[in-house]
């Protein structure tokens, strides 16, 4: 049995407790019972005519409440009718995901910042691997957020919801959208929700909490994001005992006002920069580079990049580190640096700016080994390598 069958016979558990008692008491809900034909189940499904959509395009998406997703799936009784199901997909954050969810659901952040580039880009099975399975098994899904109180197709078209309805066209899958307050189908409806004892961030499966604004900000003391590089914030800056207890010799101060206390101890750089979206910290990329590169000659140096809080502008110039010195790409970089050090969120105009750099950098990456492989095919050179021949820190673009 698929695991895609396996969720849905422990949905359908679940919810025959919930459909006896609808039955035993027709007064309970408002409306009745939805009985779909099993021989036009799937065609009354895409066209809604069993289920009352809200008005909204055919072609864009289909409104549905809580109460008709409850019959839906409580109405599905073989693995073959299972196929006119729709996927459901848990839009909100990795966190309340990780906390509680719609039984049988999967989780795609559609406000994750590094998301959205493959969200517009992309089927949604290339988004996230789980789904493959399921969807190829499914004709739908069916979407929810945190709240959705007006079913307004205009509104969902200038929501973050838009990018994940774009993707599921992309995979030719009919688009259901559940309306309603999270919060209020938990509370009519406790049998199709799924809860976890554990903390999100204890979760073993590979995803990390995609909202740092719940997690304890200033107890986040300096974090190790590649060996020697670490990220913190002005308390980390200012500690004495922790800059000597992780051996710093080093120190990046991404603020214009915060003071470099200990020059005399440290060497030090400057990056004048204010978190704000009209702020072009690009131009600084280059810069922090040379000055870490040249540092880590001396295996025994240790560089501190931090900001006041370590959340936006240290972890953006780390990450503008790692796309030229590790040739990596952003998501995978910004993952492992997130996966270390949760609070990372860099502005959205800096995540652009590194969108920029990163196309740039990996361009003229290829560009000199391409030119490097026919003029030295001998040599043992590397990116970052302290001799004197011609390095990707000497190659590559300068950004003003």
């Amino acid at each position: 049995m698929t695991s895609f069958v396996t969720d849905h016979v422990l949905a359908e558990k679940k919810l025959n407790m919930l459909s006896k008692a609808e039955h035993t008491n027709p007064n309970t809900f408002s409306k009745p019972i939805i009985a779909i034909n099993p021989s036009t189940r799937a065609n009354k499904l895409h066209t809604g005519s069993d289920v009352h959509p809200t008005n909204s395009s055919n072609d864009y998406c289909t409104f549905l409440t809580s109460r008709q997703l409850v019959d839906l799936i409580s109405t599905n009784s073989s693995a073959l009718e299972r196929k006119s199901l729709p996927v459901i997909i848990d839009c909100r954050s990795q966190f309340d995901y990780g906390v509680e969810r719609i039984i049988s659901s999967h989780n795609i952040n559609c406000r994750a910042k590094l998301l959205t580039r493959k969200l517009s880009s992309k089927p949604l099975e290339e988004i996230e691997s789980n789904l493959a399975l399921s969807l190829k098994h499914a004709d739908s899904v069916l979407l929810y957020d945190q709240s959705i109180d007006v079913p307004s197709e205009e509104k969902i078209r200038s929501s973050p919801l838009n990018l994940v309805i774009q993707a599921a066209k992309k995979s030719n899958k009919k688009v259901f959208v559940l309306q309603g307050r999270f919060d209020a189908i938990k509370s009519q409806y406790p049998q199709i929700i799924q809860r976890t004892d554990h903390s999100p961030e204890d979760t073993s499966d590979g995803h990390v909490p995609s909202t740092p604004d719940t997690l304890d900000k200033e107890n986040f003391t300096m974090t190790q994001i590649v060996p020697h590089i670490f990220v913190g914030n002005m308390l980390d800056s200012q500690n004495l005992d922790r800059l000597n207890q992780n051996r710093i010799t080093h120190i990046i101060n991404c603020t214009p006002d915060l003071p470099c206390k200990w020059e005399g101890k440290y060497k030090y750089l400057r990056v004048d920069v204010l978190d704000l979206p009209s702020q072009n910290i690009r131009k600084h990329f280059e810069d922090v580079f040379q000055f870490i590169d040249k540092a880590l000659r001396d295996k025994s140096s240790n560089i501190l990049v931090h900001c006041s809080a370590g959340i936006s502008r240290s972890p953006t110039l780390v990450l503008a580190y790692m796309i030229k010195k590790d040739r990596m790409q952003l998501d995978d970089a910004f993952t492992a640096m997130r996966q270390l050090r949760p609070i990372v969120d860099p502005n959205i105009s800096f995540i652009l700016q590194l969108q920029d750099w990163e196309k740039k950098c990996l361009s003229a990456t290829s560009t000199t080994e391409s030119n490097e492989v026919h003029s030295r095919p001998t040599s043992s050179s590397y990116c970052g390598s302290t001799s004197k021949s011609k390095t990707l820190a000497d190659s590559a673009i300068i950004v003003q």
